[in-house]
C-alpha cells in the first residue's frame, strides 16, 4: 500500500476534503488529511451529511473538524496529533471505518504541538512512542503509520527508526530536516538513504519540494535516495495539478477544480482564501490577489475565477445545511434566541470608516437619541473567525460572517442593524455620515 506512490503530505488548514480530492484528480496516490488533534475530535459528534454525501465530524459549536467522502475513503489516512496511548485508541477506533489508514504525527515542531507533548515532542521519548504505536496496531484493522523528522545525529535517528519499526507500523514517512530547520534549507538525502538502507518497512521520503517541479522530479527524488515511496506538500500547495504525469496543468486551471470542490463540499471562508494564499499564478497581478484574499464572502471569490454561476447553482438545489441544523440544536438546547443579521459586508466597506465616525458609534448615537438603554456589544471565536452579537433592550442579535477580529465583527453587527433598520449611513463611496448629519430624529428602528 505504501510502495510506489506519490502522496499528498497533511498539511494544516489545507489538507481538507476540497484539495485533497483535487489532488487524487490529477494522480496522488495517497492523500494524509491535515492533523486532528485526538482529544479535540473525542469531543466532536458524528453526522452523515446526505446533502453533501459526507461524514461529518462537528465540534460542539457546529464547525468541521473532520469531513470525508466515499471518493477518497481508499486513499484518505488520517492523522492525528497526541501524546496518550489511549486517548489515541479512541480515536482511531472513531475514525477508523472511514479512511484507509491512521498516522501518528511526531513531526510538528509547532509550539502547540510541543506544549501539548505531542509532533516533535515525542522524537526524543522512543518508549511513549512505542506505546502509542503498539497500542494503535492492537485495536486497528487498517495500516498504522508515523511521521516523523530527523534527529541532531545520524546515530540517533536512524536508532529512532528502528525502534519505530519493531512496533509493526506499515510504513515510516521522514522528513529530512529536523525540527529547528527551515523550509528554506535543504533536505538531507544522505540520511533517507541510510535509513532506507536499515530498514524491511517502506520508508517514505518527505521534505523535497524545493526540488520538485513535476511528477519526474519526484520519481528522481525516489531513485535517488532509494526511498518506497514520495510524500509532498509545499509543493502540491503551489500547483495541486503537480501529481499529474507528464506534466502539471496551469495553476489557474488547478485552482479551478479546487474551487469547485470547495463549492461542493462546502469549503469555509478562511480555508478557502488560506490556501490560495499559495497558488502561484492564479491572480493577474498582486494588486487582484489583494483584492480577491479580502473579501469576506465566498461567492464574490467565486465570481472572479468564473464560477459565480456554478456556485449560484450549487446553492439552489440544496434543501438542508447539516451544520446549520446542528447549530440550531446547539442554540436551543442552550436557550439562546439570536435574530441572525445578513447584510453583504466587504472590508473596504468598514475600512472606508477610519478617521470617521464608525457604524457602531453611529448607531449608539442614534439609539440614545431615539430612547434606547445602552447596547451591549460581544463576540465569539471559532477557528479564527469572529462572529459579532449586539443586544439592544430585549432582543439579540447576530452577524454571521468571516471577520478576523472582534473589531471588525462588531462593527459589522452594527452596520448590519443600521442597514436593516433603515439607519441612514451614506455609502461607503462618499463616506458615512457625522452625528450632525446623521438622521437622529428617525423613529423607524428598533
Amino acid at each position: 500500500m505504501f510502495s510506489g506512490k506519490y502522496i499528498l503530505s497533511p498539511m494544516v488548514r489545507v489538507g481538507g476534503l476540497p484539495f485533497r480530492l483535487t489532488c487524487l484528480d490529477y494522480g496522488a496516490d495517497l492523500v494524509y488529511a491535515e492533523e486532528v488533534i485526538a482529544q479535540r475530535l473525542l469531543k466532536c459528534t458524528k453526522i452523515l451529511n446526505e446533502t453533501l454525501d459526507t461524514v461529518d465530524f462537528l465540534d460542539e459549536d457546529g464547525g468541521v473538524c473532520f469531513r470525508t467522502t466515499s471518493k477518497e475513503s481508499d486513499k484518505v489516512i488520517f492523522q492525528m496529533g497526541v501524546s496518550d496511548p489511549d486517548v489515541a485508541a479512541q480515536a482511531a477506533q472513531m475514525i477508523e471505518p472511514y479512511v484507509a489508514g491512521i498516522d501518528v504525527n511526531m513531526g510538528c515542531p509547532k509550539d502547540y504541538s510541543i506544549k501539548g507533548n505531542m509532533g516533535a515532542a515525542l522524537l526524543t521519548q522512543p518508549e511513549l512512542i512505542k506505546k502509542i504505536l503498539c497500542k494503535l496496531i492492537s485495536v486497528c484493522s487498517k495500516p498504522v503509520t508515523c511521521k516523523i523528522r530527523i534527529l541532531e545525529s545520524e546515530e540517533e535517528t536512524l536508532s529512532l527508526c528502528k525502534e519505530i519499526e519493531s512496533t509493526g507500523v506499515a510504513a515510516l514517512a521522514v522528513h529530512g530536516r529536523t525540527r529547528f530547520t527551515r523550509s528554506s534549507h535543504p533536505c538531507n538525502y544522505d540520511i533517507i538513504q541510510k535509513i532506507k538502507s536499515i530498514m524491511s518497512i517502506p520508508v517514505i521520503l518527505n521534505g523535497a519540494s524545493l526540488d520538485i517541479n513535476n511528477r519526474s522530479d519526484m520519481t528522481e527524488m525516489i531513485k535517488k535516495t532509494g526511498a518506497d515511496s514520495i510524500m509532498i506538500a509545499r509543493a502540491a500547495w503551489y500547483n495541486p495539478s503537480i501529481f499529474r504525469d507528464p506534466e502539471p496543468v496551469s495553476v489557474r486551471e488547478a485552482v479551478q477544480k479546487f474551487m469547485k470542490y470547495c463549492i461542493d463540499y462546502e469549503c469555509p471562508l478562511h480555508i478557502l482564501k488560506y490556501t490560495m494564499g499559495k497558488f502561484r499564478g492564479a491572480f493577474k497581478d498582486n494588486q487582484s490577489s489583494l483584492e480577491v484574499t479580502r473579501h469576506i464572502e465566498t461567492r464574490l471569490i467565486y465570481n472572479y475565477f468564473g464560477l459565480g454561476d456554478y456556485y449560484n447553482e450549487v446553492a439552489s438545489k440544496r434543501t438542508s445545511d447539516i451544520q446549520e441544523e446542528f447549530q440550531k440544536k446547539k442554540r436551543q438546547k442552550l436557550g439562546e434566541d439570536y435574530k441572525i443579521l445578513q447584510a453583504e459586508i466587504t472590508p473596504t466597506i468598514l475600512q472606508s470608516f477610519r478617521g470617521l465616525i464608525a457604524p457602531r458609534q453611529i448607531l449608539n448615537q442614534w439609539l440614545e437619541a431615539n430612547g434606547f438603554s445602552k447596547p451591549k456589544y460581544w463576540t465569539t471565536e471559532h477557528n479564527k473567525i469572529f462572529t459579532g452579537y449586539l443586544q439592544i433592550d430585549n432582543d439579540t442579535y447576530a452577524m454571521e460572517g468571516n471577520f478576523k477580529n472582534k473589531k471588525t465583527a462588531t462593527q459589522a453587527v452594527s452596520y448590519a442593524y443600521c442597514l436593516k433598520h433603515h439607519i441612514e449611513l451614506r455609502h461607503y463611496k462618499t463616506g458615512a455620515r457625522t452625528l450632525s448629519q446623521s438622521n437622529c430624529q428617525c423613529k423607524n428602528g428598533g
